[in-house]
């Protein structure tokens, strides 16, 4: 009897050993830890926007007197309108029309997919003079189309898109649509003067802030002059239509004048690394009164 109960003793005491022992894990499992209650943090305002929106410098500013029909001025980070002037009217483009030519482009050609000038040099309007029967790559062209505001450019990458030119056209009011551009349509590729052929001001900028979200868009309107070297070895050489690229912060993106469109504009400006997009449809001086407008921009409007 006394050897059971030595056997059975330690038995019952590494028992209860391993019971106390898993009571106490479960206490600090189970019952939460008090800690002091420390001060509630304030949450970072300025952290959660990219940029702070301008603001007016004083309560009574007046819009600078230009002639220009449509005007629609934003900040280009925060999108805070600065100044608008029919911006929803109807307005011929003139080749303002390219912005969106060279979003279909870019959104179906490869950079080195090679392009033929099928009937490119029967454009009409400005032209570099592309040769029929001349090979370029795509990326070139773009060049072509948006540095000297080419329509023959313009021709050839919407020939040589799937169906064609109408196909390409096509997709560039499908692609107005998913833009929910309410007061834009497109006949033509280049901005040639033709009927039902229109945007506004909002929808122009809207269209140019998606371009220029697009590195290679931006590099390509910011250039002044350029050569470019067909693969038949053919030397197209390139000059902006803009006259205000190269003044310090001016970043261009697009040019465009017919007889009823009138002198149009799109441009960039950037000072104290604070961007702003400027719009014009139908000026008589769209480069003097885009000067006007961006220094008054930076004369009522702070981002501090």
């Amino acid at each position: 009897m006394k050897i059971l109960l030595k056997n059975i003793f330690p038995d019952l005491r590494s028992v209860l050993n391993i019971t106390a022992l898993l009571c106490l894990f479960a206490y600090f499992i189970f019952v939460p830890i008090i800690k002091s209650p420390s001060p509630r943090q304030k949450p970072n305002v300025k952290a959660a926007f990219v940029s702070e929106p301008p603001m007016p410098v004083s309560k009574n500013i007046s819009a600078p007197q230009v002639t220009a029909t449509g005007i629609y001025i934003t900040d280009l980070k925060t999108g805070q309108v600065l100044l608008e002037k029919n911006a929803h009217t109807r307005l011929k483009p003139a080749s303002l029309t390219k912005i969106m030519t060279a979003l279909v482009a870019m959104d179906y050609y490869n950079d080195d997919s090679i392009l033929l000038v099928k009937n490119g040099q029967s454009a009409n309007g400005n032209t570099v003079k592309l040769r029929k029967g001349d090979k370029l790559i795509a990326s070139d062209l773009l060049y072509a189309l948006l540095v000297p505001s080419g329509n023959d450019a313009a021709v050839t990458l919407a020939e040589n898109y799937p169906g064609g030119y109408q196909a390409f056209i096509s997709r560039m009011n499908s692609k107005v649509t998913e833009m929910n551009l309410q007061n834009t349509h497109f006949v033509n590729v280049s901005g040639v003067e033709s009927q039902n052929h229109y945007t506004s001001a909002f929808d122009i900028t809207a269209l140019a802030r998606a371009a220029l979200a697009r590195p290679q868009f931006s590099s390509i309107v910011s250039t002044q002059k350029i050569t470019l070297k067909s693969l038949k070895g053919n030397i197209y050489p390139l000059e902006t239509t803009n006259i205000l690229l190269g003044q310090p912060g001016i970043f261009g993106v697009k040019t465009g004048w017919t007889p009823e469109a009138g002198e149009c504009l799109v441009i960039l400006v950037e000072k104290d690394n604070h961007s702003v997009l400027i719009s014009i449809l139908n000026s008589k001086d769209r480069f003097g009164e885009a000067q006007t407008l961006f220094n008054w921009v930076f004369e009522n409007y702070s981002w501090e």
